[in-house]
């Protein structure tokens, strides 16, 4: 098919492919507004050294607190944190099905873990996100060693509360909505290319049976007159 046949293709089908683009859209309209919301809270914690600490350390002490807080914010989704946090929410589910909700990341080049927790209740959201943020401060604490004089000790405090959110972070219904309106439009465009290439070759297939159809009648004739002319010379004889 030319590029010309594809445009003609789709202008001879246009309107089911309007019907299928339309009816995607209710689709996606009809699924999101059926999609239970969710919603995402955050808290924060910031990693910072004991006082004192002298330009001399601090290269040292950076090196230390980078590897620190990327082991810290593991520590977040393990069941130390989550299992009082489930307690301190009062939630009716346990730990693990905690650590599917919380995800807990370190920014490049900070010392600060952003802690955020995705929830079909935005005030629990908001409450477990804060429990968290409490839990880990308190599992650092109870897991650091006695400091001593000359060892520098890391602090861990919680910077930023969860606020309970307004708006839910899924479903988005404008991208469900064109995602629909996308797969209708794929459909009505591909079923009307379908169609135009089956009628094409319909056409192409009789119009060859029609060529060929035209000597097979000529090669016929001829040979029933050649028939008649013998049973003519056998009567005369």
């Amino acid at each position: 098919m030319e590029p010309i046949d594809y445009l003609v293709a789709v202008w001879r089908h246009r309107f089911v492919i309007i019907v299928l683009t339309v009816l995607g859209l209710g689709t996606g309209l009809l699924v999101a507004s059926i999609t239970t919301p969710t919603y995402q809270a955050g808290s924060s914690v910031l990693l910072t050294p004991s006082p004192g600490v002298t330009n001399d350390e601090l290269g040292q002490v950076g090196n230390y607190m980078n590897y620190q807080i990327h082991s810290y914010a593991e520590l977040a989704r393990s069941r130390v944190v989550l299992d009082p946090a489930v307690e301190d929410a009062n939630l009716p589910y346990g730990a693990d099905v905690l650590a599917e909700q919380v995800s807990a990341q370190v920014p490049v080049n900070t010392s600060m873990i952003n802690i955020n927790v995705t929830e079909t209740d935005p005030a629990r959201a908001a409450r477990v996100a804060n429990a968290v943020a409490e839990n880990l401060v308190t599992a650092v604490k109870d897991a650091a060693p006695e400091p001593s004089e000359d060892q520098t000790t890391l602090e861990l405090q919680t910077v930023a509360r969860a606020l309970t959110p307004q708006d839910p972070v899924a479903p988005q219904v404008p991208l469900y909505m064109a995602g629909g309106a996308a797969l209708g439009f794929f459909l009505g465009t591909l079923i009307g290319l379908a169609r135009f290439a089956l009628l094409r070759s319909r056409r192409t297939a009789e119009a060859a049976e029609l060529a060929a159809g035209a000597p097979r009648q000529t090669w016929s004739a001829a040979r029933a007159d050649r028939a008649a002319e013998r049973e003519t010379e056998a009567v005369r004889s």
